[in-house]
């Protein structure tokens, strides 16, 4: 039998230090994505700006609250006095 001249002997030592630079190679990769993940998430939002955006919805929703009753209100009113509603 002929040996392929693409197989090279190579010894256990030898092919574990390959084996390790692939799982190096994969590890360096990991590294830069969960940096860049990070570097995201970080621009994303602070607390701080967080917490202001929360601060903003609950006064949003304190507000249209407040219009719904205000529209409840008017209509309240003109059926009292027996006026038509405006067309909208």
């Amino acid at each position: 039998m002929a040996k392929n001249k693409l197989v090279k002997n190579i010894t256990i030592d030898e092919l574990a230090m390959i084996i390790n630079k692939g799982f190096d190679g994969q590890m360096d990769y990991l590294k830069k994505s969960f940096e860049t993940v990070n570097e995201n998430f970080a621009q994303v939002a602070t607390k701080e700006e967080l917490d202001k955006v929360k601060k903003d919805v609950k006064y949003i929703k304190e507000n249209v609250e407040d219009a719904r009753k205000l529209g409840q209100r008017v209509d309240r009113i003109e059926n009292m006095l027996d006026m038509p509603a405006l067309k909208k």
